[in-house]
């Protein structure tokens, strides 16, 4: 059973690469003006939500997974994300991706490697307006 996936990239447990956990960060889109006499709040353009996926994968393959996630951010993709429930969180950009070893055994070799991704939305206006 998948738990995410970034177009083709599949999160598993069957795949050794389970989620660890998530957090997703939405801002209402909101202005202070801290003026002295009446200070306010105005509304305004919502901003980019921020996801951070924390991957962690086991037994060599991490490497190979880190090393994938790395070529995608690289390659500059635009990535559809989907859970294992058939949702659609829609577009993003992987902005980040740091990579832990640990448990490191003869040779250099990870044990342990988790991985951890930061995301932000892809919002663009449609292109096709003119």
């Amino acid at each position: 059973m998948q738990h995410l996936a970034l177009n083709d990239h599949v999160f598993s447990v069957v795949k050794g690469n389970p989620l660890e956990g998530h957090t997703y960060d939405t801002s209402g889109g909101w202005s202070d003006f801290d003026a002295i006499d009446s200070p306010r709040q105005d509304p305004t353009a919502n901003p980019l939500d921020n996801w951070t996926i924390n991957v962690v994968a086991f037994k060599g393959d991490g490497e190979a997974e880190a090393e994938a996630l790395r070529t995608m951010a690289k390659a500059h993709e635009i990535v559809m994300i989907t859970d294992g429930k058939g949702r659609s969180w829609g577009r993003f950009t992987l902005r980040n991706v740091k990579t832990s070893y640990t448990k490191i055994i003869e040779k250099g070799q990870a044990q342990v490697v988790k991985i951890t991704l930061t995301l932000k939305e892809y919002r663009q206006k449609d292109e096709n307006d003119s």
